[in-house]
């Protein structure tokens, strides 16, 4: 994988991945709602977890940054890359409240 930028915090890398953060809560799901059903016997209940795993599968199976781990990975050579490394060399200024009390 080509080194990427992420467009939040400026860092250069390599992304990591997401997705097996996710698995806990699919478990979770998969226990709470096939315990259900094993009480029940109602099987189509088994769609509910089936679905929300397919939807961790296509929706978290991204990458992320390994700084501050948003989701706005994008390559260097990209259009939004290229924006990101010209904010990296020319950061906006922030004005924050502490700094005008003390007269900076």
């Amino acid at each position: 994988m080509k080194d990427h930028i992420c467009t939040y915090c400026g860092h250069v890398g390599k992304p990591v991945p997401q997705s097996p953060e996710s698995f806990f809560v699919d478990a979770f799901i998969w226990g709470v709602v096939g315990s259900f059903v094993l009480m029940t016997g109602i099987m189509p209940l088994l769609i509910i977890p089936a679905g929300w795993t397919v939807y961790h599968i296509l929706k978290f199976n991204t990458t992320k940054c390994p700084e501050c781990l948003s989701l706005d990975m994008v390559p260097l050579n990209s259009r939004k890359g290229r924006e990101a490394q010209e904010n990296k060399k020319n950061p906006i200024e922030v004005w924050r409240a502490d700094e005008a009390q003390s007269g900076k």
